[in-house]
């Protein structure tokens, strides 16, 4: 199997490579590693884009660096599929679940946020959306594994400007506790009461479900929440 993947990669037929990627992720043979970052040099977009999901999917903290060299030149791309490529990229440095790639995810996630702010094309305005939305994402994979830096991460992009962002960074929050919902701190969870009230909706909205979220896993906290708004609203 392993002979059969490395002969379609070298193939370079791009419905053949795509078909492969989760016995890539199966394998994870290391002599996958420099075929792979052989074809995220590629002059052809796809190629590059298999290349990085299957990086992903592997899960070899030896393609970060490589990643995140070719999320930089992907964003000087103007052809078509460079957009995909770029949120490809992402998602496999997220997969691969180093808390270190907090270092790469912040200062995108701020540029992403430039971008935005300028508004001046609508189609630039989107991909800045969408990269944010993966990029917190990808700290939410990491978090929930267990990585510290990428939570705090998270709990400080519940205070951003930017009302969308600090939806999905709550959102992320709860998921990051999905498999110790009680090990949520104290302050963490005060914060998250706090913006049930926030004035943007989706904030609030967010808030609300992240704390049920967290109910629905068994965090005691977050269950005693719902039944002393129950009370409150019995009163």
């Amino acid at each position: 199997m392993i002979r059969e993947c490395l002969a379609i990669i070298e193939s370079g037929d791009v419905e053949d490579l795509f078909e492969i990627i989760p016995r890539i992720g199966v394998l994870r043979d290391p002599r996958f590693r420099e075929p792979l970052l052989s074809l995220l040099l590629d002059e052809d977009v796809k190629k590059r884009e298999f290349a990085a999901y299957s990086m992903g999917s592997m899960r070899d903290r030896c393609f970060l660096e490589p990643l995140q060299k070719a999320f930089y030149e992907a964003r000087k791309l103007k052809a078509f599929g460079a957009q995909e490529l770029q949120v490809a990229i992402i998602e496999a440095i997220g997969s691969i679940g180093d808390d270190a790639a907090v270092d790469f995810f912040l200062p995108t996630l701020k540029s992403c946020c430039v971008a935005k702010a300028a508004r001046e094309k609508r189609s630039e305005t989107r991909n800045a959306e969408r990269l944010s939305k993966w990029i917190i994402e990808s700290m939410g994979a990491i978090a929930q594994q267990g990585g510290s830096r990428s939570l705090d991460a998270l709990i400080e992009l519940t205070e951003h400007e930017d009302p969308e962002i600090q939806a999905q960074a709550l959102s992320e929050l709860s998921v990051a506790y999905w498999h110790r919902p009680n090990e949520v701190s104290d302050s963490t969870l005060d914060k998250i009461y706090q913006l049930t009230s926030h004035p943007e909706l989706i904030v609030a909205e967010s808030a609300i479900a992240a704390l049920q979220n967290l109910a629905d896993v068994g965090c005691r906290r977050a269950e005693a929440f719902f039944t002393c708004s129950e009370e409150d609203d019995q009163e």
